[in-house]
């Protein structure tokens, strides 16, 4: 009797093949010398494999170097883990994303009954709504402004918000994905944080990725820091959606290969729709929660996301056509996505930071 054993390796398990840029290694180890980030990694996936480069430290007490398990906040990238579960829920017929908000928060109606214009989830989560950047009973100037902030000051606020612009024009909104969560849990009568656990993260082996971290992996987590000194945990309270994940290099390579099509999994026709073009105009386009760049330079479209916290920056993005995806994380606040940019497209200019 014949016995035949197939091994097939993941590509994650593929040795480097290539080094990253020179230029690339220069501007980030300046950016470290400055002071602007502690500490960085990027990574990176394409047919070769997935790669890992760290520099800098975790904080300013351990100087060791960040590495593909180190945790970092990655703030609004976040939004693209919510677009992809609102995603799966509407091509499983869960939620309908062209239905109008109010189906689900009848509150909602406040907001609109100026104009009688109807704003999609669709709508929110390609910034489209009309809705402003943050909710105007906070403190917005407060790195900290959501730590407090709770369901009833966002009822509050649109129980006496009415909507002067006109829906369908790009205008970044945080406000616009806390409501996609509060439509989700209201709808599925689940918390959102379980449902990007149970819908996403797990589907895509995601182990390292989480909003709030579990204390066997503590030790890994790297330390913000801003202007020269460390900053507290994000506390984001009641609203997760729009920023409050943890993760790892190694694990974003995950959710962009996932992006790629490298790993199929039940959740690839869901994040396939999010790629698609749901708003254009002359200086914007938009997938779900993934927005997306059209470099006239080299014809190259990138799609991406940043995300900024009081202590880090993250740069995630991937090309399609080219089969490359690339996470920059850092603990630090300024000068990031060009990096990222860059590593998808030669072509894009690096910033010369002094």
């Amino acid at each position: 009797m014949l016995f035949i054993i197939i091994i097939t390796f993941s590509r994650c398990d593929t040795k480097p093949k290539q080094d990253l840029p020179d230029d690339i290694k220069k501007e980030t180890l300046n950016r470290i010398e400055l002071g602007y980030h502690l500490g960085t990694v990027i990574g990176i996936i394409d047919k070769d494999g997935t790669r890992y480069y760290s520099f800098g430290q975790k904080s300013l007490l351990d100087d060791s170097k960040p590495d593909k398990n180190s945790i970092f906040e990655i703030g609004s990238v976040t939004k693209t883990f919510t677009s992809s579960l609102l995603s799966d829920l509407n091509l499983k017929g869960e939620i309908r994303i062209q239905d109008s908000i109010q189906t689900y928060l009848p509150i909602f109606k406040n907001v609109v009954a100026k104009n009688h214009k109807i704003i999609t989830l669709e709508n929110l989560s390609t910034h489209t709504s009309g809705l402003p950047r943050d909710p105007f009973n906070m403190d917005v100037n407060n790195d900290y402004r959501y730590r407090d902030y709770s369901i009833e000051k966002l009822n509050n606020f649109l129980s006496n918000y009415t909507l002067d612009s006109i829906p369908n024009t790009y205008s970044y909104s945080n406000l616009g994905v806390l409501i996609i969560e509060q439509a989700i849990e209201s709808k599925m009568n689940q918390t959102y944080e379980s449902l990007i656990m149970e819908r996403v993260t797990t589907i895509l082996g995601m182990t390292d990725t989480e909003f709030k971290v579990s204390k066997d992996k503590r030790s890994r987590l790297v330390t913000g820091y801003k202007n020269g000194k460390e900053t507290d945990e994000l506390d984001i309270g009641e609203f997760q959606a729009m920023g409050g994940l943890r993760s790892t290099a190694q694990d974003m390579l995950k959710f962009l290969g996932a992006q790629l099509g490298m790993y199929p999994t039940s959740l690839s026709d869901a994040l396939q729709e999010t790629h698609k073009i749901h708003f254009e105009d002359d200086n914007n386009a938009m997938g779900l929660g993934w927005e997306i760049l059209k470099r006239k330079e080299s014809g190259k479209t990138i799609h991406y996301h940043k995300g900024s916290t009081p202590g880090f920056t993250a740069f995630a993005g991937f090309n399609i056509e080219d089969q490359i995806g690339v996470v920059v994380l850092n603990n630090g606040r300024r000068y990031f996505s060009d990096l990222g940019f860059k590593l998808l497209d030669p072509t894009y200019p690096l910033t010369k930071v002094e």
